[in-house]
């Protein structure tokens, strides 16, 4: 029956993310990264001049290895990030299997609630990082579960684990920190204190890790990405940003509570946590998904959440609530094992669940063709990610024969534009921008979106075009543009329209700025 309710769980977590089948714009960063690796052998944005503009290494390598091989990165992401989560499922149901002690179908039900979860399964699709972060996690979790069966393999595919997944996202080293001290304190409670396989694991850990950090390090001449720089580093352009950007993370943390209907699971929750009693096995996963979730949701309300909709910033959270409900479910049904009606009801929670995230799967995925979508308190739907994305590879697509080698753009979004015009560029936002990320403030207090590149930063890399100063519309009629284009015109620059058919956001003109001796001829081109 196990067998069976996993995999009915990853028949319907498949099912489930196809209800999405999206590459969202900031994974076409890396695409680029890989891209370039994969065909000049440098890990670069702009070729010839390496900036650590992505922060999930290992997943960007691993596309690049794909591309060699001759598949694209926006298939080989998406079938990735599914056969990650599909593992993901397979290893939380073993470390549950491991801390009960035994076979047992209610291994399987934290599979079944992230199958059913909308902002799980939309991040297996996406085209990021999220689920092989998420997978190498669990696959740490497992092992420091299976290190309290006195297992000596338990420990060293924990630091393996933790190595991959602290070179997949910077978190990975939070994770590393939160298993360490898990794993000191079930040393206390054994009396065992520091073992010969805790030096062992932390050595392989280093092993992993350090070498890699040091070339990066060595590779970018910054001790963290550009990234970090960019979104969590530099003054504040006015005093009550930090204030708002706190606000902004609480709020993210509020929307995941009722969007993902944790709110449902807490009382679960609460009694799992407590229900370790002296095995130790239950309590050391108990522990890790305790101290996991809490010092990884305030880690995620301090950088004001994100901006993509659906939690993906948080993910391993979902997986350390769904095994905390199970263990919560399975000790009320255990205590009232007599009393049918309590196992009807658990399993009416359940049911329950997965309806509400059907819904919101539905609610999410609704299209924002020819209409506006606001964003949530400035989390962006899984709807709108899809459309900015398509019209932004449909402007690439469209342009990319009429760019010279020469050429150099400004772009808002550094993604899926960059990636199909193969254009030379830097994002307003300083993503791949040195100079922006180290000498910008934060004039912003959005998550992801801190610091701005002024016009006269933007002006010294004498671009050719100004993607970043844009803005597409219904009709022919060339609008104002939402910038100082006084400065630019200054500046020998013009506004031009573009005639792009594909375009399905808020019209098929695409108005923008480009040098004027540039004499830019493209098809669709009105002036």
């Amino acid at each position: 029956m196990r067998w069976l309710l996993l995999g009915v769980a990853a028949v319907a977590l498949v099912a489930h993310s196809l209800a999405y089948n999206f590459v969202t714009d900031d994974a076409y960063i890396s695409f680029v990264f890989s891209r370039n690796l994969a065909e000049h052998g440098q890990l670069a944005f702009n070729l010839g001049q390496p900036v650590e503009g992505y922060t999930n290494f290992l997943w960007t390598v691993i596309l690049a290895l794909g591309m060699v091989a001759g598949v694209s990165p926006e298939l080989s992401s998406r079938v990735l990030g599914t056969v990650c989560a599909l593992v993901t499922l397979y290893v939380v149901y073993r470390a549950c299997e491991r801390a009960l002690e035994r076979r047992t179908t209610w291994a399987a039900v934290p599979a079944v609630l992230l199958a059913c979860s909308a902002g799980f399964a939309c991040w297996t699709s996406g085209g990021l990082e999220t689920q092989l972060f998420t997978m190498l996690v669990a696959i740490a979790i497992d092992g420091v579960v299976m290190a309290e069966l006195e297992d000596g393999r338990g420990m060293k595919r924990a630091a393996i684990a933790l190595a991959l997944a602290a070179m997949t996202r910077p978190e990975g080293l939070l994770i590393a920190a939160v298993i360490a001290v898990v794993r000191l304190g079930a040393n206390g409670r054994a009396r065992r204190w520091i073992t010969r396989r805790d030096l062992v694991a932390a050595a392989v850990f280093l092993v992993v890790w350090a070498p890699w950090f040091a070339w990066r390090w060595h590779y970018y001449g910054w001790p963290f990405p550009n990234t970090y720089y960019v979104k969590a580093s530099g003054p504040w352009a006015s005093p009550g940003m930090p204030a708002q950007m706190a606000a902004g993370g609480r709020y993210y943390l509020w929307a995941w509570l009722t969007q993902a209907r944790v709110s449902w699971a807490l009382p679960f929750v609460a009694i799992g946590m407590l229900s370790a009693g002296r095995r130790s096995q239950r309590g050391v996963l108990i522990a890790v998904c305790t101290l996991l979730s809490v010092s990884y949701l305030a880690y995620a309300a301090s950088v004001g959440g994100d901006f993509m909709g659906l939690h993906r910033f948080i993910m391993p959270v979902f997986v350390c609530v769904a095994v905390l409900a199970m263990l919560g479910m399975e000790t009320i049904v255990r205590t009232f094992q007599h009393h049918a009606i309590v196992r009807a009801l658990v399993a009416l929670v359940i049911v329950g669940f997965a309806a509400t995230q059907v819904k919101l799967t539905i609610e999410s995925t609704r299209s924002c063709a020819n209409r506006v979508c606001n964003n949530d308190h400035g989390i962006d739907s899984p709807a709108f990610l899809m459309v900015y994305t398509e019209d932004r590879a449909a402007i690439g697509r469209a342009m990319e024969r009429c760019f010279h080698p020469d050429d150099f753009s400004i772009v808002g979004g550094a993604g899926a534009q960059p990636y199909y015009a193969r254009m030379r560029a830097i994002d307003v936002f300083g993503l791949v921008s040195e100079r922006i990320a180290h000498e910008a403030p934060r004039s912003n207090p959005r998550a992801g979106h801190t610091k701005w590149g002024s016009d006269e930063l933007l002006a010294s890399y004498d671009p050719t075009f100004v993607f970043s100063c844009y803005t597409l519309h219904r009709d022919p009629s060339s609008p104002p543009l939402p910038c100082n284009t006084r400065f630019w015109f200054e500046r020998g620059f013009e506004q031009v329209t573009m005639h792009i058919p594909a375009l399905a956001e808020r019209g098929e003109y695409y108005t923008f700025l480009v040098k004027k001796s540039r004499a830019f001829a493209c098809p669709g081109l009105l002036r």
